[in-house]
């Protein structure tokens, strides 16, 4: 410390520190009450079925304030422990988000009852648009015990709309109309406040790069509409690793990282069900995302998409099924399907999936899906980047491993704290 200091700024000092070890013991106590849940909680999940299918593609509770986190050590000075506390959003240290892409049936409930205790948010995939802006939804929507069930395990809902439709999407015509987005902004605010969601996530999929500037006036308008509100926006984007690579062009991830709580990319489908068979989402690949995204994005807001699937396609490719850890299970005993773990590829980059083979009606089968060691690494990546989090696609059937991991790598994750006490601390 300089010798200079007046007495004013020592004390100034001393009671930053003094702070700041308040805020490192606050953490050092949830830390282990958290440990103490993981233990407790054993996540289980329904044997694998035999019969395999393929995926098919109230009372209102009291508003929650936004968890904000102070901008700098002199608010610090204002803060109780209990204030610093309550600033941590994420359960583990990091984002844990999931999307639920139908029903609350019983093999999806049984895996968010044994994983609710770490998940922070769930993203039904419950509504649809036309191209005037009306939101559309099925009978499954609007889920009102699904609502109470989060809120009472504090996992926000946001749930999803997409245009993932057969026929004409409906979303070009409706961000080339200014009407029609503030149409649809004013219906999702709307839908937000009378259901007691926490926010809306926007799933707008494979759309042409001509729609970029409407696209971006569309979310810059929500976000507003929905930060006046308190609630939260959070976005689905393409995995890219430049501005106008792949399907993303549409998607100015500057506008949608300053706008949007929470940029969700979807790491995922870098061999599509379209297409010949391969990796769904190979290590190496999800880094060159990751890294592009932080070099774009405030790393904080950066979700990395992880799939809890994979595709089976015929041996030539093209038309593949989407299905989950236990189907790929049951395929493996019911058929014989041996699985081989592709760790690097040809050019010696790291995949780490399993790839099965099988014969079915005399056509010869190969699937490709993740495994609980490609989940660990991207796990590792989102910790050695520094990003927000990972958004799981999707909920229910998945490999009991995959949330062992998720624990064992997250459950000591303080990375929000650490931000936090940074802020209170000196040259910082």
């Amino acid at each position: 410390m300089n010798r200079h200091l007046s007495t004013l700024q020592r004390i100034f000092f001393v009671s930053v520190c003094v702070l700041a070890l308040l805020a490192w013991v606050g953490l050092a106590v949830d830390t282990a009450g958290l440990v103490q849940q993981a233990v407790a909680v054993t996540p289980t999940l329904a044997p694998a079925s035999i019969a395999v299918a393929a995926d098919p593609t109230p009372t209102a509770l009291p508003a929650r304030p936004r968890p904000t986190i102070a901008p700098d050590a002199v608010v610090y000075q204002e803060l109780s422990e209990q204030a610093v506390q309550q600033a941590l959003h994420p359960k583990t240290g990091r984002y844990i988000a999931a999307w639920l892409p139908n029903s609350f049936d019983e093999k999806n409930r049984r895996s968010f009852e044994a994983n609710a205790d770490i998940l922070d948010e769930i993203s039904p995939f419950w509504y649809a648009t036309n191209a005037r802006g009306d939101l559309r939804h099925g009978y499954d929507a609007r889920d009102d015990e699904l609502i109470e069930l989060a809120h009472a395990n504090n996992v926000l809902v946001i749930p999803s709309v997409h245009n993932i439709v057969n026929g004409v999407d409906p979303v070009p015509a409706l961000l080339r109309n200014p009407e029609a987005r503030s149409r649809q902004v004013r219906q999702i605010v709307d839908e937000v406040l009378t259901r007691n969601y926490d926010g809306f996530d926007i799933d707008y999929e494979s759309l042409s790069a001509s729609l970029r500037e409407p696209y971006s006036a569309f979310i810059i308008e929500l976000a507003e509409a929905l930060h006046a509100q308190g609630k939260l926006l959070t976005v689905a984007v393409h995995a890219k690793t430049c501005d106008f690579c792949g399907l993303g062009g549409f998607q100015d991830w500057a506008v949608v990282g300053k706008y949007a709580d929470r940029m969700r990319i979807m790491t995922y489908d870098m061999s599509w069900k379209g297409g010949s068979p391969g990796p769904v989402a190979p290590v190496y690949w999800v880094n060159d995302v990751a890294e592009y995204a932080r070099s774009v994005v405030d790393p904080a807001k950066v979700i990395i998409g992880v799939p809890f699937y994979g595709y089976d396609w015929r041996q030539g490719g093209g038309d593949a099924k989407a299905y989950n850890w236990e189907d790929f299970d049951a395929i493996t005993q019911a058929y014989g399907a041996e699985r081989v773990l592709v760790e690097t590829d040809s050019r010696g980059r790291v995949v780490q999936e399993n790839r099965i083979t099988y014969t079915l009606g005399g056509s010869r089968r190969v699937a490709y899906f993740a495994t609980s060691r490609s989940l660990e690494a991207k796990i590792g990546l989102v910790q050695n980047l520094d990003l927000g989090g990972i958004a799981i696609w999707r909920l229910g059937g998945e490999d009991p491993d995959n949330w062992t991991v998720i624990r064992e790598q997250l459950i000591e994750d303080p990375f929000e704290s650490q931000r936090m006490v940074n802020r209170a601390l000196p040259n910082h």
